[in-house]
């Protein structure tokens, strides 16, 4: 099992956001987690990518529990994609890539030989090594989200976190992250995302989280966690 979440409570200043959650994942797997704003995703994530502890439960990684581990050891384990990203400086798109070997390198130390290899078959994997050279600022923002999916790779976990990756997509792009994301799965990346949409977890999605005020509603495939009357009742509309 690559991803076990177990009884998992977590939140701020003493207040818990997310509630008991269990769900797990395999290796190569997807896993789309679903629910409306504020309901928890967020919170539930950085418990997952270990920026928050958990007030009870536990989240293990290859067996690996995450409570209480150093960044550094997180990192090896768990990579994390946000939706959006715009460095303050014009780094070229190799140096944004190889940002994801920080947690394979000693402080201060130069990027070697070897961190450079894996970037570049990071870019190649991505289809976007032409890019290497460009700057970051410079791409579009599907582009953008390739070189950010490139930097996760680079950085050797097998877990990877994506928060509403297509959110500031268009249609095209988003079913060509779809269709990447479909691709890490088969290469045996095992990947956690949240979404607004709802063709996104029937189109790449093993498993579903369908989560209401901090807690699952519903964990399954997504034919069965995601039906339309459970839908409705989270929502709060009418939804086939």
């Amino acid at each position: 099992m690559l991803l076990e979440v177990k009884g998992l409570w977590g939140g701020y200043g003493g207040r818990p956001i997310v509630r008991g959650i269990d769900c797990r994942l395999e290796q190569g797997e997807v896993l789309s987690v679903v629910g409306p704003n504020g309901c928890g995703k967020t919170t539930f994530f950085r418990l997952l990518l270990g920026l928050i502890q958990p007030t009870q439960g536990d989240v293990r990684v290859g067996g690996v529990s995450l409570i209480g581990l150093p960044s550094g050891e997180v990192a090896r384990r768990v990579a994390y994609i946000p939706q959006n990203h715009t460095p303050i400086f014009a780094y070229t798109v190799l140096d944004i890539v190889l940002m994801g070997r920080a947690s394979q390198m000693r402080r201060y130390q130069s990027p070697r030989r070897i961190d450079r290899e894996r970037a570049f078959e990071a870019l190649e994997r991505m289809g976007i090594e032409n890019l290497a050279h460009t700057p970051y600022t410079a791409i579009s923002g599907g582009q953008r989200q390739m070189v950010l999916i490139a930097r996760a790779i680079c950085q050797d976990a097998k877990l990877l976190v994506m928060d509403e990756p297509g959110a500031s997509l268009d249609y095209a792009n988003q079913q060509r992250l779809m269709d990447v994301i479909g691709e890490l799965a088969e290469m045996g990346y095992g990947v956690v995302l949240s979404t607004h949409n709802p063709e996104h977890p029937f189109t790449v999605a093993d498993r579903a989280l369908l989560m209401q005020e901090g807690e699952a509603v519903a964990f399954g495939p997504p034919i069965e966690a995601l039906c339309g009357e459970r839908l409705g009742e989270v929502y709060g509309m009418e939804m086939d």
